[in-house]
């Protein structure tokens, strides 16, 4: 494994997409192997409520282009109330059981932007523009026509065009739910999680999401009264 006893990690506890939450807690790694990884109690602690859940273990390693993080799939089966350290050195600890292998994860996967006009973002749903209403790296948020209504669960090919590049991307319809205003009766709002964004893409979208925040909070600074 990429981690050993004393490594940082960041344990992500809850991952909720249909509620664009994140449950993200700090540990320390004090045993590890291939069936089993012993952590610090996270902070704030896990409960006993965490017990039986899945969790996800992330970590930054270097890589060629700087700190990349990846992330361990596994279940929290107990909280230890007195882990022995050293000695007669005891703390409390959780136990994990990993799954095999390991995965890129970014935590800014849920830092949803709502991106102006003509700021270099775009998407198409067979070949149709959509009003996209927010945007994260781990999906989007966009408005539909009720002619043809989305149903969840569903998936879908959608292409993200940044910057006049066009990135074909697979999606999972998460919540469909409706629109104020106007356009009620004509559209609905459709929130979808991205499937099968490579890292090189999800670093493209990364940059531009960051590129308009700027912009925005640049606009917002020198704006006039």
């Amino acid at each position: 494994m990429d981690i050993i006893p004393g490594s940082k990690v960041d344990i992500v506890l809850d991952f909720d997409w249909l509620n664009e939450k994140i449950d993200v807690r700090r540990a320390v790694v004090y045993d590890l192997n291939d069936k089993r990884i012993v952590t610090s109690q996270t902070a704030p602690p896990a409960g006993s409520y965490n017990v039986g859940k899945k969790v996800k273990i992330t970590y930054l390693l270097m890589g060629k282009d700087g700190w990349v993080r990846y992330g361990i799939n596994g279940r929290l089966i107990r909280i230890v109330p007195d882990y022995r350290l050293s000695g007669s050195e005891t703390a409390q600890a959780i136990e994990i059981i990993p799954e095999p292998g390991r995965e890129f994860f970014n935590l800014r996967l849920f830092y949803r932007l709502q991106p102006p006009l003509d700021c270099g973002l775009a998407l198409f749903l067979k070949k149709e523009k959509m009003n996209i209403l927010n945007i994260s790296l781990g999906g989007v948020k966009f408005t539909h026509s009720k002619d043809y209504p989305i149903v969840p669960k569903s998936r879908l090919n959608l292409t993200l065009q940044i910057d006049e590049q066009n990135y074909d991307i697979e999606a999972e319809a998460m919540r469909v739910s409706s629109v104020s205003g106007r356009m009620r009766r004509e559209l609905e709002a459709v929130a979808v999680k991205f499937l099968n964004l490579d890292k090189k893409t999800q670093d493209l979208l990364s940059i531009k999401i960051k590129e308009i925040e700027r912009k925005m909070l640049y606009k917002e600074a020198y704006a006039e009264d």
